[in-house]
């Protein structure tokens, strides 16, 4: 900046001293004209006249060529085309260093803005939270790899692209206002999932901009659900198994007391309707009895799971392993078990233990929806998505779920087979847990079902 201060003052300078001498020169050719018989001193003038004049002219021309190449420079971002000093005059040096010293600080600007743009950018893109910002247009300005996570796709330049997908949450998009919050329940490809969005809105260089955040709390609300009833089983089956306890020990005691030598004292005849009647009700009550602690037995898995030990499990040996347990049972039911696994390295950290029976669960329920479809066939595929999480799928080409049960298969006590207890999955869904992973299922009623656990 000093030196364009300098420059400028060279420039006025050199011009005053320009015009002052003009007019000088000018009062001397018409003093000599008008008071003298000199005849060389005016054309002598007239000569320093055109001189001067041509001085200042190509003076002025030189500082504006300058100046206009200066600010096509900076108009056009060309930070390496400067008036070289060889083409101009000494006076005009100082601001050619004015000029590349400008330049050289717009160019730094304009480094350090692309830097911190890159660095924003990295940073909206390691958010965990999903972002999505947006014009009044529908055009997308920014989005992270969160919300293309959410999406299931890489390329969403408008909001047209989000209608396509989920038109619920595109309109929800739209609708809502700066500082909302809203709950949104939408589902995606074959996901359920529960989105909070809160928006804000901004104009930037007079241009309207939407920001709105994403957060799926799906696996937060399905992790409080299992908390919630693994208190509820606690409580009920310590209730239930301190009342029924006593009742199963005096059902068993009056059933062996109650022979016929004792009847016969009481006075009621072995070979009565009365006597059968009695021994038949103490036996029913302590079968049911029996019965029911072992079913709250079975309930008591769901709230008393074993602390995971975590190992690094090489998936192709699981599932060979898989398949080896149940070469007999689906060779017997004629059912196709394919193992694939891409890549054929790929791992996983779980517990062994843990995430064999999650699998074998999965595996037997899926044995079960394919018993009466002929050309049964079970996979069980194991792959690495593109943001790095491993998936682990069971599919069946089964009689499928119902929409209307789809939602409540996980749920404790839940289940559509006539001898099924309603565990298997919910305590399946737990163990993911445990495991650092999500549980969820997909089906297509008639066409079959596919059960995946995504390693978070």
């Amino acid at each position: 900046m000093n030196s364009l201060i300098s420059s400028l003052k060279g420039h006025r300078g050199k011009a005053i001293f320009s015009i002052a001498s003009l007019l000088l020169v000018v009062f001397v050719f018409c003093y000599s004209v008008l008071n003298t018989q000199w005849v060389g001193t005016p054309i002598l003038c007239v000569v320093i006249i055109g001189f001067i004049t041509f001085n200042l002219m190509r003076m002025t021309e030189r500082s504006n060529e300058n100046f206009t190449q200066f600010i096509n420079n900076i108009s056009h971002n060309d930070f390496s085309s400067t008036t070289s000093h060889s083409n101009v005059e000494d006076s005009a040096q100082q601001f050619v260093s004015a000029q590349r010293t400008l330049l050289e600080k717009y160019r730094k600007l304009k480094a350090d803005r692309s830097a911190q743009h890159e660095y924003l950018h990295l940073v909206v893109e390691h958010v965990e939270t999903a972002l999505l910002c947006f014009d009044e247009k529908g055009k997308v300005e920014i989005i992270n790899q969160a919300t293309k996570d959410i999406l299931k796709n890489r390329y969403i330049s408008t909001l047209k692209k989000v209608d396509a997908l989920s038109p619920e949450l595109a309109q929800a998009l739209r609708d809502i206002k700066a500082g909302e919050s809203r709950v949104l329940k939408v589902s995606i490809g074959n996901d359920n999932l529960q989105l909070i969005l809160t928006a804000t809105e901004f104009r930037l260089m007079g241009k309207y901009q939407k920001l709105v955040s994403m957060q799926n709390i799906q696996s937060a609300l399905d992790e409080k659900e299992i908390e919630s009833w693994q208190k509820l089983i606690k409580v009920m089956t310590h209730e239930i198994m301190n009342s029924m306890t006593p009742i199963v020990s005096l059902s068993n005691h009056l059933e062996d007391v109650f022979n016929e030598k004792e009847a016969t004292e009481t006075g009621i005849a072995a070979d009565t309707e009365q006597y059968k009647d009695i021994v038949q009700g103490i036996g029913t009550i302590a079968s049911r009895s029996q019965g029911l602690l072992r079913f709250v037995q079975a309930y008591r898995s769901l709230s008393n799971l074993p602390r995971p030990v975590l190992t690094q499990i090489p998936v192709s040996s699981l599932f060979k392993h898989m398949s080896t347990l149940l070469e007999e049972r689906m060779s017997a039911a004629g059912i196709e078990l394919e193992c694939k696994v891409v890549p054929e390295s790929l791992s996983v950290m779980a517990d062994i233990n843990l995430l064999e029976q999650i699998l074998l669960n999965l595996l037997n329920n899926a044995s079960d929806a394919v018993c009466e479809v002929v050309g049964a066939k079970i996979e069980l595929l194991a792959s690495r998505l593109a943001h790095g999480k491993v998936i682990i799928q069971v599919k069946d080409n089964g009689c499928g779920i119902s929409k209307s049960f789809l939602d409540d298969i996980f749920t404790p006590f839940f289940t559509t087979k006539e001898t099924g207890t309603g565990v298997g999955l919910s305590l399946s869904r737990q163990l993911a847990r445990l495991n650092n992973a999500n549980l969820s299922a997909q089906s297509d009623e008639g066409k079959g079902s596919c059960f995946q656990l995504l390693f978070l």
